[in-house]
């Protein structure tokens, strides 16, 4: 392939990619929009119904209690006879009373002429007594037998109001209208700390309830000099100056909703806006929201971003892929024409492995004799540490029979034969005892097959202790046994745990033979699971250094000991899933605890 062809070939793919990379961004972008869109619509139009309902539950709390106050007699009587002070007094501080109950802004009585001639704020300076307002429309529409609604600045408070106004009708005759006046700015309160924005406007466009302050009392379509004319008759925004809301129609997505502009020349930023308009024909009104876009443009410019991202990184790892297997390629056809060098070199070499191939089976004929020379040597070595074991633990019972069988002796002299009897089981049992001491053994050379069983820790003790007291029955010092938990039981091997305790009470004797009065305590208690056994003596105690090592097999400290003892019983612990350790004692002399796991 010449060079041209592959620049040719380079170019056509950076445009491909290109292409690929414009349109999954502005489709990713389109459709980020269309479902924010969307959502925002739902959302929109949810927040409009809920709007428009609450206006129109306000609304429907003050429509007919304008009917219900014009069944009272007392209006109809003050309407007759309207220079009666008493009934204009009586009057007042009925609608007073009235317009506080129900939570109106105020609440008045006109003739037919339009004169107020009661009034709830009768006690205000600017009170609406005496106040004609014959040009109001709901003063009009109420005058022919309907119900009068209508929404307009008041001429005298200047507050924004909602009127509601109905005929006081005797004898066929309407004799005048009563008024109730809806206080709106509460509406705004309610709504002001939302995200969206809301604008209520008249027939004529003009937004007289909206949550943005500075839209008030400006129109959101053209006003005409027709229109202004008839809106300054009517009074409805007596002394304000009605202006233009600047805003730009951007898209209609709907006959009811669009993307619009509204423009702020005072803070030099255009803002857009999705809308949605409904139309509240009872009231005359229509209602708005406006949801601001700038979450969803901002959402739309992170999606496109993040969209770049992956479609750069997806090109950059395709980049790397093919390059890797560009790679690979070259190094598969290296790697051939080595393989073609390396056949030759093989089979050069193939002479001198033959050669080494020799020598290595003489190496390993000679590391298989060393080897089974160093097994027999260690098989050796563990002969003679089980003798050694079977030994030290047999001297104990072997003592223990010679002792009986000197007492049964004597006792056959004097013709003591139950005492004879006792010391020929006591040699039967340590017989026994003898026998299974030399098969317990046997875990040196593989894994023993205890006999565990549940034991009172108690007797065991007393069994022990028993065996070897013999030998001490010359010395000063003495066995106790303390128990604060007399009734404990463990799992054990009976056998085993014996020649532990007969271990330990004889090291503990050896220790304490230069006291005077050397003393070997036995303590018996209970911690959480475990069963402790404490073999104390009041001896030297054991050096700091030798306490480490005083498990380890043939370590000793004394001249004619093999340093088994120990090792084996830590050993038989172990296998018991127990433990035996070893501290010095506060007031002086050594402590071995046993711990075997508590049966309930």
């Amino acid at each position: 392939m010449t060079i041209k062809k592959q620049h040719l070939i380079k170019t056509s793919v950076t445009l491909l990619a290109g292409m690929l990379l414009f349109i999954i961004i502005w489709a990713g972008g389109y459709i980020s929009w269309k479902s924010g869109i969307d959502k925002l619509h739902v959302n929109s139009q949810q927040q409009l119904d809920q709007f428009a309902s609450h206006l129109d539950a306000r609304l429907a709390r003050f429509k007919f209690i304008p009917q219900l106050i014009s069944k009272n007699m007392i209006l109809v009587e003050l309407l007759k006879q309207p220079d009666s002070n008493p009934r204009r007094d009586l009057v007042n501080h009925f609608l007073e009373d009235i317009n506080d109950i129900i939570g109106a802004s105020d609440t008045y009585l006109m003739n037919s002429q339009g004169l107020t001639l009661a009034a709830s704020n009768w006690y205000k300076k600017q009170t609406f007594n005496n106040k004609n307002f014959n040009f109001r429309p709901y003063f009009i529409d109420a005058m022919k037998g309907e119900l009068g609604r209508y929404f307009a600045l008041g001429t005298t408070s200047g507050k924004r109001g909602y009127y509601f106004a109905y005929p006081i009708v005797y004898a066929a005759q309407n004799l005048g209208v009563i008024v109730v006046k809806m206080d709106l700015s509460n509406i705004e309160l309610n709504w002001s700390n939302r995200k969206n924005q809301f604008i209520v406007s008249d027939m004529e466009g003009i937004t007289f309830i909206t949550t943005q302050p500075k839209w008030l009392y400006q129109s959101i379509k053209p006003l005409s000099v027709e229109t202004l004319q008839k809106i300054h008759l009517s009074q409805r925004y007596d002394g304000i100056d009605l202006k233009n809301l600047d805003i730009e129609v951007l898209r209609s997505i709907s006959s009811h909703s669009k993307v619009i502009r509204i423009s702020d020349s005072a803070e030099r930023n255009n803002n857009e806006y999705y809308t949605i308009q409904k139309n509240m024909p009872n009231a005359g009104w229509d209602v708005m929201i406006l949801a601001p876009l700038s979450d969803l443009r901002n959402n739309r410019l992170i999606t496109t971003f993040v969209l770049f991202l992956i479609v750069i990184s997806s090109l950059l790892i395709s980049f790397l892929i093919w390059q890797r297997l560009k790679r690979q390629h070259e190094r598969e056809h290296f790697q051939l024409e080595s393989q073609k060098q390396l056949e030759h070199q093989v089979d050069v070499r193939t002479t001198d492995l033959i050669h080494e191939i020799d020598e290595r089976k003489q190496t390993e004929k000679i590391l298989r004799e060393t080897q089974e020379e160093l097994i027999q040597t260690a098989k050796l070595a563990v002969l003679g540490q089980m003798s050694a074991s079977i030994s030290h633990e047999l001297n104990n019972p072997l003592a223990a029979i010679h002792s009986y069988t000197d007492n049964a002796r004597k006792f056959l002299s004097m013709d003591k034969f139950t005492q004879v009897d006792e010391n020929l089981c006591r040699i039967l049992k340590l017989t026994k005892r003898m026998s299974k001491i030399s098969s317990q053994l046997k875990f040196f050379s593989r894994k023993s097959n205890q006999n565990m069983e549940i034991i009172t820790i108690q007797r065991v003790i007393k069994s022990a202790i028993d065996i070897v007291s013999h030998k001490y029955k010359n010395s000063s010092s003495v066995i106790h046994i303390q128990s604060h938990a007399s009734g404990l039981k463990a799992r054990a091997d009976i056998i085993q745990l014996e020649q532990i305790l007969i271990n330990l009470i004889n090291n503990a004797m050896q220790a304490i033979e230069s006291q005077n009065q050397g003393e070997v305590i036995i303590h018996i208690e209970r911690q959480n699971k475990w069963a402790l056994i404490h073999v104390d003596d009041n001896g030297l105690g054991i050096e700091l250094e030798y306490i480490e090592k005083i498990f380890d097999p043939f370590f000793t400290t004394k001249k004619s000991g093999l340093g088994l003892g120990l090792s084996i019983s830590a050993r038989i612990m172990d296998i018991m899933n127990g433990k035996l350790t070893v501290c010095n004692l506060p007031s002086g002399g050594a402590r071995f605890t046993i711990s075997l796991l508590v049966e309930e």
